[in-house]
């Protein structure tokens, strides 16, 4: 039951940020602490975690354009 509401939460964090151009991690932060029950520091750094796929591939394509 974790690992889906964990993904439910990750697509809420990206429809809303997606829709209102914010970060998802205004979604994603919060809930995770909220209905996870996940301490701070670590939800923080699981919503940072997520960025390093998209970021690494869009830093290696900008690299080389």
């Amino acid at each position: 039951m974790t690992w889906v509401l964990v993904a439910l939460i990750g697509l809420v964090g990206g429809v809303v940020s997606g829709l209102f151009g914010v970060g998802g991690a205004i979604v994603i932060v919060p809930a995770l602490m909220l209905l996870v029950k996940l301490p701070p520091h670590t939800a923080s750094g699981t919503s940072l975690a997520s960025l390093l796929l998209p970021v690494g591939l869009g830093g290696g394509r900008g690299g080389r354009a």
